[in-house]
């Protein structure tokens, strides 16, 4: 019996903790500028597998410019500047070549200093530290 309620227990607090953290949601572009350090990224909140990003998003009023992408071979380079807006509280940043095309992120929390965004896309999580 008291292991049968130490499960209902705990599964009722692993339920609630998970409900209470709500996702931030974007505003307005002042939200979002500045430089932000992009570290790693995972497939789901909850996963340890990371992948290391190593790049910076520049973000000013009207452009989001990608800086310092790491390369295999070779040194890093800098994305050209492409537009970005912030709609139905998400960051939606032009794809470079493919007018009226974009990628959309949604905000999944937010501090002065850190940052998480999910790519709608793929669903993968963007951890960003602030510069």
């Amino acid at each position: 019996m008291k292991k049968i309620n130490m499960l209902v227990a705990s599964s009722l607090l692993f339920g609630l903790s998970g409900t209470a953290v709500l996702a931030d949601t974007l505003t307005s572009n002042k939200d979002i500028i500045g430089s932000w350090f992009l570290g790693y990224s995972k497939k789901s909140p909850d996963a340890t597998e990371t992948k290391p990003m190593g790049m910076t998003w520049v973000i000013n009023d009207t452009q989001l410019v990608q800086k310092d992408i790491p390369q295999v071979r070779g040194n890093p380079y800098d994305a050209p500047a492409v537009d970005y807006l912030v709609e139905d509280g998400n960051l939606k940043v032009s794809i470079l070549g493919r007018a009226g095309k974009f990628d959309v992120y949604s905000l999944e929390e937010k501090s002065d200093t850190a940052m998480v965004l999910k790519d709608n896309k793929y669903g993968t999580y963007l951890y960003f530290t602030k510069k």
